[in-house]
């Protein structure tokens, strides 16, 4: 992360996810954007998308929200890494699982034009929003890959906390806006396509600001609603509601067809609007109610494939069979983390669910974990050991668009007991900080290397995971996980786990194309593992 951005989000709790009572508010210099304001840059000429024709809709479509009473303030959208910019700053204490080798982007929404608070050019990461508020993302969607989304998370939460500088969630407070179901301008498919993305807690703001932007030429087939469920959420804007909630924008990819496309899409900053609709004027409230949750059941892969699982304890055998080894231990799978809206509903602060940190969890795919008789557990790895991870290929049987498995670490920092003010962000939590990874695309195949010719071999992967590759030269089913040394230095610290740190493998299935969800933690075969020690 660079300064500026660390400097952002330290002040972000200091000044306005603290309890502020400690200091008086700095009043800004900035507390009504003017009608001329412009965007931070100008917009990249070749960004994907931008057309003559959407450059003078923007112009039009701003000019008229500020004319029917709206400010309207310039954000952005950015690259974040969450090993950088939260685990190795010291700002967090986990990288929140994140899917290694898969891009996130983050709406930096500016700060609202009403509250006393230092302004930041060039918008926030985590922001609070007033009930009649908006924020609109206004742009191209990427290039054609397998997946990507929108999701509003809570960030960290105020109200009845646990600790005294607030609880850090990072649950989504709904679905995600997904590749399968976004509305964009156009036929086909949904990549490289203009969109409207409105996110608000009111149902008049949206009707309101998706009314304008039909005005000025957008038409009403490409603007989605978010809905932003006030009655999960402590909405408000310091200082009038000093314990609101705080919000992140998150934007998730993966696996461009064309990985230049795609690095070309994520290194832009400025292809895209990002502006904070705020009324001149409070309105009266309209709210949404609180979403129902998008049915993930469909069908069951032992349903669609009877012998699957026979087929998954034949791998099972074949590799303990042919994998020399002097120890081994064999390792399931279960859920990773709690459901963002059983921990937004829960009141109880004696539940285990109660503020419950669940690093990112979105519906749009199962998370699972390496374990143990049905407990979370880790290992070790050292440069005798090699864990086999196997399991089913998702994607293959078409419960999912694409399927993958990472290699975590798993230890406590900190914990909150011991000192709850040494992150910015959290305190007690896991590392998980992912450091490897492989998805479908890769792994394909791999199952026949054990039982070639079974017919469920094509359903099924197996993937050696390592500290140094494999002295077969024609094995290509492998991942090695990072140890710092003189040999192999690290990108930063928490890209390396250390021979005794503990480790887990995480599991993920997105997007069921039949349903637009992720699948149901029941309808998917649990991938598995075993640990090897190859020798004393």
């Amino acid at each position: 992360m660079n300064k500026t951005v660390a400097f952002v989000f330290i002040l972000c709790l200091v000044g306005a996810l603290v309890i502020p009572a400690a200091s008086a508010p700095v009043k800004s210099t900035i507390n009504s954007p003017s009608a001329s304001a412009q965007p931070l840059k100008p917009t990249v000429p070749d960004s994907p998308g931008a057309s003559d024709e959407d450059h003078g809709r923007v112009s039009s479509f701003r000019a008229t929200l500020e004319e029917n009473g709206f400010i309207v303030t310039n954000g952005q959208m950015t690259p974040v890494n969450p090993i950088v910019d939260l685990l190795d700053s010291g700002l967090g204490d986990s990288a929140n699982g994140n899917n290694a080798g898969q891009t996130y982007k983050v709406l930096m929404v500016p700060i609202s034009p009403f509250i006393e608070e230092n302004p930041f050019e060039g918008g926030f990461t985590i922001f609070r929003l007033r009930p009649d508020e908006a924020v609109v993302y206004l742009g191209p969607t990427p290039p054609p890959c397998d997946y990507f989304s929108f999701t509003v998370f809570l960030w960290v939460r105020h109200k009845e906390s646990l600790i005294p500088k607030g609880d850090w969630m990072f649950a989504a407070v709904n679905d995600p806006l997904n590749s399968a179901l976004i509305k964009t301008q156009g036929n086909g498919t949904p990549f490289r396509k203009q969109t409207i993305v409105i996110f608000t807690a009111d149902r008049g703001v949206y009707e309101r600001v998706a009314a304008l932007a039909q005005e000025a030429g957008y038409p009403k087939s490409m603007i989605n609603p978010y809905v932003i469920p006030s009655g999960l959420l402590n909405l408000g804007v310091f200082p009038e509601t000093p314990l609101a909630d705080s919000f992140t924008i998150l934007m998730r990819t993966a696996n461009f067809v064309s990985r230049a496309e795609g690095d070309h899409y994520l290194s832009d900053d400025y292809y895209a609007r990002v502006w904070r609709v705020t009324p001149e004027e409070a309105l009266t409230l309209d709210p949404f109610p609180t979403p129902e949750q998008r049915v993930r059941t469909w069908k069951s892969e032992s349903e669609l494939y009877p012998d699957l699982y026979n087929g998954l304890e034949r791998l099972e055998k074949a590799i303990l069979a042919q994998t020399p080894h002097v120890q081994y231990e064999s390792y399931d799978s279960i859920r990773w983390f709690a459901d963002s809206r059983e921990v937004l509903e829960e009141t109880d602060p004696s539940s285990p669910l109660y503020h419950k940190f669940v690093a990112g969890e979105a519906s749009d795919t199962p998370y699972l974990r390496t374990s143990l008789s049905g407990e979370a557990a880790n290992f070790t790895l050292g440069n005798d050991d090699m864990m086999v991870v196997y399991g089913v290929n998702h994607a293959a049987t078409g419960l999912a668009t694409y399927s993958n498995f990472g290699v975590y670490g798993d230890w406590v920092t900190s914990s909150c007991e011991d000192n709850p003010w040494q992150y910015v962000f959290g305190c007690g939590d896991r590392s998980w900080n992912g450091v490897a990874s492989m998805t479908n695309h890769d792994f394909t195949g791999s199952a026949e290397e054990y039982i070639p010719g079974d017919p469920m071999a094509p359903y099924l992967y197996a993937v050696k995971v390592l500290r140094q590759p494999p002295q077969d030269k024609h094995d290509k089913y492998f991942v090695v996980v990072p140890t710092a040394n003189s040999d192999h230095p690290c990108e930063s610290p928490s890209y390396c786990i250390n021979l005794t740190d503990p480790i887990i493998i995480g599991y993920r299935a997105y997007l069921n194309p039949a349903t637009g969800s992720g699948a149901d933690y029941d309808d998917i075969i649990h991938d598995r593992a075993i640990w090897f020690r190859v020798r004393e």
